[in-house]
């Protein structure tokens, strides 16, 4: 095998197969589970309240980014729509808040809504799903 690679061609075959491998690999890191767990950012209707998960800290956050007397609520649903966590900020300050739940693998629904008081949460954005891996 040592003097397959004395030739050009051989050197060439090999070095494409070295680059399709490496391409092939790097292909199927980018899709792993691990690497789609970030929900991406959600808003309230209204554009009051900011929210989602990241997976790199295993975070759920609430952000109040509108000055309106409401506070900012991030929820986080089952895929058949159990609530499992809420997250609420309260001030529109520049910071969120957050907690670290326990998520299991899989599909999980994300959205933010305002509330104002103990009332319940209102002008719900859609729920936005993503994979936990």
């Amino acid at each position: 095998m040592p003097q397959l690679f004395k030739l050009p061609r051989a050197r060439a075959r090999a070095g494409a197969v070295v680059t399709a491998a490496t391409i092939a690999l790097a292909g199927g890191l980018a899709a792993s589970p691990a690497s789609a767990a970030s929900s991406g950012h959600v808003y309230s209707s209204g554009k009051g309240a900011e929210g989602w998960y990241y997976y790199g800290s295993e975070r759920v956050y609430a952000c109040d980014i509108k000055s309106d007397g409401y506070k900012a609520v991030t929820q986080v649903f089952s895929r058949d729509d159990r609530l499992l966590v809420t997250v609420t900020d309260t001030y529109n300050n520049g910071s969120c808040s957050s907690k670290k739940p326990t998520l299991f693998e899989g599909t999980h629904k994300i959205r933010a809504c305002v509330q104002k008081g103990s009332a319940k949460p209102t002008k719900c954005g859609a729920k936005h799903s993503w994979y936990v891996g």
